[in-house]
């Protein structure tokens, strides 16, 4: 690693974090002394490739804090196999979802509905509340689980993949209006690779329309509002109807290629209802593959003919500047070559005219001729004294200005 980092001008720490982001295997502690003597083991070869993976880097590019944050990677004996079921996850726990918890309730919380923020922005995509946390997370654990032994995968988005997640919005029921809250966003989208069609999935906490009562500072249910039974003192209450956390999970998936956009919802009819069903969801969500693909295909389609179009315009413009550049570089050459002969026939004129002059001064005295060689000079500075050939030989013809 040291004389590898060397030639890319990285530590040997850093480009280890590179091999791991890449899935490169590299040599383990003590290969170099086993090998050495040799006992070394035999190099393994590249794992596949698998949907959504990065193959490639460039120095100062910035990588992953993988050391922080759930590897991606698989090893090549549990790759997913298109239609067939995989036991990649021996363990209970999904790799996305590896101490997320606590990283979920270090953080702050949205202005409405006390939805949580986490600080740390590498993590799956939950939108829920401290009281729903637990239970998201063991539905997003169980669903990721079941994709993965499904032969699909469930990872972060890599770097470039054009995938753009819809706004959040929590309310069961949405209306026209916009919804307003200062959600958090991950900085790389949860994706799942469903036969090599990246979706987006957000899972998130409904909230309710909900009458609630405002009672000396903070709101209370309508429901469980109880009148005081004296009416000694001010109270200052109102109702208004909010959107209030529910408990209840929606699943979204999402798929998008520029300005494509396709999306779905599952709705819990009451809390924990998606684990329950969580084989029938699963296969759900499989049939939205051809959906999401049919999108993304059209959004691939559309760039394509959205950059023939700008490239046809580059073109044009190319060629238009071009030819706005041979004209002016003709225009300034006319110019200035005009520019030339005016001034050289001006010197003629002037030359003729001052040979006739002294043809015609025989007879002046010395005060008067001083005075006529005076004027002679100052005429002649007047026009310049630059010679004629000289000043031809700087022009430049059209095609040296271009």
């Amino acid at each position: 690693m040291l004389s590898v980092g060397k030639r890319f001008n990285v530590s040997s720490s850093y480009l280890a974090r590179v091999c791991t982001h890449l899935n490169v295997p590299r040599p383990a502690r003590g290969y170099w002394a086993k090998l050495a003597v040799g006992k070394a083991p035999p190099r393994p070869n590249l794992p596949e490739v698998q949907p959504g993976e990065e193959i490639s880097w460039e120095p100062n590019g910035g990588i992953p804090d993988v050391s922080h944050a759930p590897s991606n990677m698989a090893k090549k004996s549990d790759t997913p196999r298109k239609g067939k079921a995989t036991t990649r996850h021996t363990a209970t726990e999904h790799a996305l979802l590896a101490n997320t918890r606590a990283l979920f309730l270090v953080g702050r919380l949205t202005h409405r509905g006390d939805y949580l923020k986490p600080a740390k922005r590498l993590l799956p995509d939950l939108q829920v509340t401290k009281t729903t946390l637990d239970v998201a997370l063991e539905f997003a654990n169980q669903f990721f689980l079941a994709l993965e032994r499904r032969g699909h995968r469930v990872t972060f988005a890599s770097v470039g993949e054009q995938i753009t997640r819809p706004p959040v919005d929590t309310r069961d029921k949405p209306d026209k209006t916009h919804s307003y809250n200062n959600f958090w966003s991950p900085a790389r989208n949860t994706v799942l690779y469903l036969n090599g069609t990246p979706i987006g999935i957000t899972i998130l906490e409904l909230t309710e329309s909900t009458k609630m009562r405002y009672v000396n500072g903070k709101y209370v249910h309508e429901v469980d509002y109880v009148a005081p039974k004296s009416t000694r003192g001010l109270v200052d209450h109102w109702t208004s109807t909010q959107d209030i956390p529910s408990g209840r999970l929606c699943l979204q998936l999402y798929a998008s290629y520029y300005d494509t956009k396709w999306s779905r919802q599952w709705k819990e009819t009451r809390s924990g209802d998606f684990v329950k069903k969580l084989t029938s969801l699963v296969r759900e969500v499989e049939d939205c593959q051809e959906d999401a693909a049919s999108t993304i295909k059209l959004g691939k389609e559309h760039a394509e003919a959205e950059k023939f179009r700008y490239e046809a315009m580059r073109r044009k413009w190319k060629e238009d500047e071009e030819e706005k550049r041979r004209l002016n570089a003709l225009k300034e050459s006319y110019t200035e070559l005009d520019a030339l002969i005016e001034a050289s026939e001006k010197r003629d004129r002037l030359e003729r005219f001052i040979a006739k002059i002294e043809r015609e001064v025989a007879d002046l005295d010395e005060h008067d001729m001083k005075r006529l060689q005076e004027l002679i000079n100052e005429a002649r500075q007047l026009l310049g004294n630059d010679s004629t050939i000289e000043n031809f030989m700087n022009w430049r013809f059209p095609r040296e200005r271009i």
